[in-house]
């Protein structure tokens, strides 16, 4: 029923755009038992939010809306707006606001390397850049060898104190290894600090399939005991990584078709700062610039000589971190903000408090809340839309933060996580939002212009739900492509 509604919902929304006024009216649709909690100055923004809110989702599952207007300053909507809700990676939007706040729209994010020419060593340190890519790592080896001595061998090393030592967010489940949103932390990071396992089928039935990874290196071993067969895989491929054992031996197992297409998976791994290392090392090698020893942890001190840094700005990586809803990035800022406001090492503890201070300012009561992490992956995170729409308010107001976090947010139609969704609709190209999504969790808060060019900021959160998500976006992006067709003379 909700997804009858709905599409024939969007649908006249579109035709409405370019024909007559009559044809944006919302067909009969059942009136949800929430619209007695519903607040709205506008009888019809509230009959038409509420209409969307059909009775076969909510309840039993739980929603809570606000929605103001920037332009006006005005409450347009909502529902349940103060109670608590995971936000899941809607938790983001506070990271990023807060980094803006704390960092400035200059600050950059880098990694760097450092000689010590009397020990012949070399250290690779880093300051919590998120981004940093084997590209990266072959530039920064390229620029660097120019330097070093060729007489002698050298000694990696990696230096990890801008962070502190807790490489896993508080409340972060177990099982989330080793899939690659639930990475490392570490300020020495390479490629997300996943490694990507692609199997091919082997040109022959009844032999193991072949295995590229990428980056190639030798900081992972491979155990391969999977085989191609000629018919159909009775046993399905698994590629996966000894997490239990904290090894980084890539395993791949079960029956792969001959002829068939390969698989991909991105997998976590342990330690993510020396896999970065030893990979700077094997590109120092295949510059010419001999290497020994298997690379350590050690700390730069004030004798040693800094020959280059890679930087990513803040723009950059606030960018990735919103438009595809990245973990690591969205961590590492938030231990780079207690690193540089609180002191080394940076800690989510720390940044924690730096965010609570943020939120105050905004008007937050932060004792009402939980903040556990900085990208949403835990489960003790707890917010509520009226918070989320508070923090919205305040960026819109600051000339300097606004707009760099608007054209972080992914945009309906167009790209990041939501490039697929409200396509063909008022919304499209216009509605920029943070998407959240975990188990039973789904968020989508953000800006929105109306027709008349009014600044909309809105916050939905659900959860507790069984099944797909699928419906639950689908009233999201209901509410918005709603929000986009707005007119001034409609609130009546």
């Amino acid at each position: 029923m909700v997804n009858r509604v709905i599409g024939v919902f969007l649908s006249a929304l579109v035709v409405g755009c370019t024909g007559s006024r009559e044809m944006l009216q919302i067909p009969p649709a059942p009136t949800s038992r929430l619209s007695a909690l519903s607040l709205s100055s506008f009888p019809h923004v509230k009959t038409q939010i509420d209409a969307l809110l059909a009775d076969s989702l909510f309840p039993p599952s739980n929603v809570g809306i606000r929605i103001v207007s920037l332009t006006r300053g005005e409450h347009l909507y909502s529902l349940n707006d103060n109670m608590l809700f995971n936000p899941a990676s809607n938790e983001k939007l506070l990271t990023t606001a807060t980094a803006l706040m704390n960092l400035g729209t200059s600050y950059g994010f880098s990694t760097a390397v450092f000689a010590d020419t009397l020990r012949h060593r070399v250290i690779l340190k880093g300051y919590g850049d998120p981004l940093t890519s084997t590209a990266d790592l072959d530039s920064l080896a390229r620029r660097v060898a120019p330097y070093l001595s060729w007489t002698a061998p050298w000694r990696v090393a990696v230096d990890v104190s801008f962070f502190d030592d807790l490489s896993w967010g508080a409340g972060w489940n177990w099982d989330e290894e080793p899939a690659a949103y639930g990475m490392f932390i570490s300020p020495v990071t390479l490629n997300n600090n996943t490694i990507n396992v692609r199997v091919l089928p082997s040109p022959k039935a009844g032999t193991p399939p072949l295995i590229r990874i990428d980056p190639p290196t030798s900081y992972v071993t491979l155990e391969n005991t999977a085989t191609t067969v000629v018919d159909s895989p009775t046993v399905p491929l698994e590629i996966s990584r000894k997490w239990r054992e904290r090894s980084n031996t890539i395993t791949v197992a079960g029956q792969i078709r001959l002829g068939g297409r390969a698989r991909t998976e991105q997998l976590s791994l342990w330690k993510p700062e020396l896999y970065a290392g030893s990979v700077f090392a094997e590109r120092l090698q295949a510059c010419g610039i001999p290497v020994a020893g298997t690379v350590t942890v050690d700390t730069v001190t004030s004798a040693m000589i800094e020959t280059e840094r890679y930087v990513h700005g803040i723009d950059t990586v606030l960018t990735f971190l919103n438009k595809v809803s990245d973990n690591l990035s969205a961590e590492c800022v938030l231990k780079t903000i207690a690193a540089e406001k609180l002191g080394i090492p940076g800690s989510a503890v720390a940044g924690i408090t730096r965010v609570h201070a943020y939120l105050s300012e905004c008007g937050v009561d932060t004792n009402r809340i939980s903040v556990a992490d900085g990208s949403g992956l835990s489960r003790y995170n707890l917010t509520s839309a009226a918070t989320i729409v508070h923090l919205l308010e305040r960026v819109y107001r600051d000339n300097q933060s606004f707009p760099l976090l608007y054209h972080a947010l992914p945009i309906a139609g167009v790209d990041g996580t939501i490039g697929s969704r409200m396509k063909g609709t008022p919304a499209a190209g216009n509605l920029r939002a943070k998407t959240g999504s975990l188990s039973a969790v789904s968020a989508l808060s953000g800006y929105v212009q109306t027709l008349d060019g009014e600044m909309l900021a809105f916050s939905i959160l659900m959860q507790n739900y069984p099944g797909a998500t699928r419906p639950y976006r689908m009233v999201q992006d209901a509410i918005g492509v709603y929000l986009a067709g707005l007119k001034r003379a409609d609130f009546q």
